[in-house]
């Protein structure tokens, strides 16, 4: 979150509203929800989302960061985005707590 410039603030968020609705298309929940988007900063009308995969050579990475690059890119005051990959495997448990009988499943 960015603290001092409101307007960057509420890009951030909305950005983060964006992110909301991307789908992962194997489990069909938010990227957010899962806890896939581990972060959003904006600066200067730029985008940085970064991205957990579920598996560390997801087959689907590339539709992913497509998606959420052209979600971000929809947001109106964001001109750049940018995906980045962190080295962090995901797990059940990062997804949103109403989200964590994935557990189960998985």
């Amino acid at each position: 979150m960015v603290a001092g410039n409101p307007q960057e603030t509420a890009l951030e968020a909305a950005v983060w509203e964006a992110m909301q609705r991307v789908i992962d298309p194997e489990l069909g929940f938010s990227l957010v929800d899962l806890g896939l988007i581990q972060s959003v900063t904006v600066a200067d009308g730029r985008a940085l989302i970064e991205l957990a995969l579920t598996t560390p050579l997801c087959p689907l990475s590339g539709v992913l960061e497509y998606e959420i690059r052209a979600a971000a890119l929809d947001v109106p005051g964001i001109q750049e985005a940018e995906v980045r990959l962190v080295d962090a495997l995901w797990t059940p448990l990062a997804a949103a707590p109403w989200r964590r009988w994935l557990d189960e499943t998985t």
